[in-house]
């Protein structure tokens, strides 16, 4: 399953494909060559409906803030700034449109490369490219740096 993120994401794909197979009783197939059409297009259909619950679930971290680690206790005053400073990077990416914040969010926060962010958004990996860079971008001039 190239078209999933994840190896995860795919064997969920190929089972919640082959438990629908298993389970329809309405169509009746015409050959051999019209059941592995309808199982490619069911693993389709389901790898874009989780690239879509990955995308969501990307902005729902950006709406709801993300969560991050605990600062080191031998450092109380650094480890403070430091979470000050992402609390305010955070909001800058919160304020950006979309895209580029999705793309951003992925690459800076969760570390995604290009073309994973380019596969769950379902756009060309040179667009990612440019919503990143033009995110970040807006971003140093809100923060400005």
């Amino acid at each position: 399953m190239v078209r999933c993120v994840s190896y995860a994401d795919a064997q969920d794909v190929f089972q919640e494909t082959f438990l629908k197979y298993a389970t329809h009783t309405n169509v009746s197939f015409q050959s051999q060559e019209h059941v592995k059409a309808w199982l490619l297009r069911v693993a389709m259909n389901a790898c874009t409906d989780v690239a879509r619950r990955n995308a969501r679930r990307a902005e729902s971290v950006l709406d709801e803030g993300a969560y991050w680690p605990a600062a080191e206790e031998d450092q109380p005053d650094r480890a403070m700034e430091s979470q000050e400073g992402v609390k305010e990077v955070l909001k800058a990416i919160q304020s950006l449109d979309d895209p580029p914040r999705t793309p951003v969010y992925l690459a800076i926060v969760e570390e995604m490369p290009a073309p994973q962010i380019a596969q769950i958004m379902g756009a060309p990996v040179n667009t990612v490219y440019s919503w990143i860079s033009r995110g970040k971008k807006q971003l140093r001039k809100m923060l400005g740096r």
